[in-house]
């Protein structure tokens, strides 16, 4: 489900790429390496959550904030980034091609309106589905998170 989020992205960039122009190929690469950063990071700790859950399905491993909370502020961190909020780089570039493509056909900005907000709403669904609520297997707080998690984590 993480990798719905890069279709929205990369739907935007092909946007701001076909109208061509500066603005739309800085807001382009500034998306594409807020984006990588982002999704490298949400994928991280996806595999991370999987080692110890042992389940890729989200209905399994809801409530994972009481099962691994240190995790949950870099879960906050990367789906705050991903859905483009201050100040990460993808609010940046999207500003910019939002901009780009609605000077280009305004009848687009309704379509690019819908697409934002539909992202958000669902980054933050998927927030709250993977860590608030209890958990299924009825496990309590683990061990945190390794030393080297952390670090790759703070890497992205």
């Amino acid at each position: 489900l993480i990798a719905y989020s890069s279709v929205a992205h990369i739907g935007l960039v092909l946007c701001g790429l076909m109208v061509f122009g500066w603005c739309g190929l800085g807001g382009a690469v500034t998306v594409i390496v807020g984006h990588g950063l982002c999704s490298s990071g949400l994928f991280c700790l996806a595999n991370m959550a999987y080692e110890r859950v042992g389940s890729r399905s989200l209905l399994l491993r809801k409530g994972l904030m009481n099962f691994i909370p240190s995790m949950a502020l870099w879960w906050f961190l990367l789906r705050a980034g991903n859905m483009a909020a201050p100040p990460t780089l993808n609010l940046l570039g999207e500003i910019s091609l939002i901009l780009r493509v609605v000077s280009w056909s305004g009848v687009s900005c309704v379509a690019v309106g819908f697409l934002s907000f539909f992202r958000a709403a669902y980054t933050l669904y998927m927030f709250s589905l993977s860590q608030h609520g209890k958990f299924f297997n009825s496990f309590f707080s683990c061990c945190s998170g390794k030393v080297r998690e952390y670090l790759l984590l703070a890497l992205h």
